[in-house]
């Protein structure tokens, strides 16, 4: 990790520049992925500042800037806001990563492989249901239903239709209009 210190009408004592290097270098604990880190400690009026540029993978740049009347707290609130910024980056590159399961059971099939026995393979992996939702909705026609969909942020709505007394879906389509799915 390469950190750059840039100190901005400030006094030339190094103890400043020094306690923000030792304070961002623990920061490689929290996501050992940062490439550099930009560090700028300027004095604005009677407000001490530290401003804070990440450089981390795929081009992802995280921005902090701390006030404070003291340098070395502005430094610690930093500090303290940027490793809240890499724990959450952190999980969300975990959980991207992990995918579905499809994308976890990708093998490398060798031409000679018998194609009955992945076959069998992939029907005995077993799949959960990870969520389910209980709605109990009153009849409706499906123009009411799409009031309803408008009114939540859902993109489909299951609902039994008056006039049928079946179940239907409706969904909002990429174009902007409604779709209906009857039995």
């Amino acid at each position: 990790m390469k950190i750059n210190v840039v100190e901005r009408q400030h006094s030339s004592s190094k103890s400043p520049k020094e306690y923000a290097i030792k304070k961002t270098e623990a920061l490689d604990r929290y996501f050992n992925r940062v490439i550099s880190v930009d560090i700028t400690l300027s004095v604005e009026r009677e407000k001490q500042i530290a401003d804070f540029v990440i450089h981390l993978i795929n081009r992802k740049i995280i921005k902090i800037r701390e006030e404070s009347d003291d340098m070395y707290a502005a430094i610690d609130g930093g500090v303290d806001k940027l490793k809240r910024q890499l724990v959450k980056y952190k999980d969300k590159v975990k959980d991207k990563g992990s995918g579905s399961a499809l994308q976890q059971k990708t093998e490398v099939v060798d031409v000679s492989t018998d194609l009955s026995a992945l076959i069998r393979q992939q029907e005995h992996t077993h799949k959960e249901i990870i969520r389910t939702d209980h709605v109990i909705r009153k009849p409706m026609s499906p123009e009411e239903a799409a009031l309803q969909l408008t009114a939540t942020d859902q993109i489909f709505l299951v609902f039994i239709n008056v006039a049928s007394g079946t179940p239907n879906v409706i969904y909002k389509r990429r174009d902007g209009n409604y779709g209906l799915i009857e039995p």
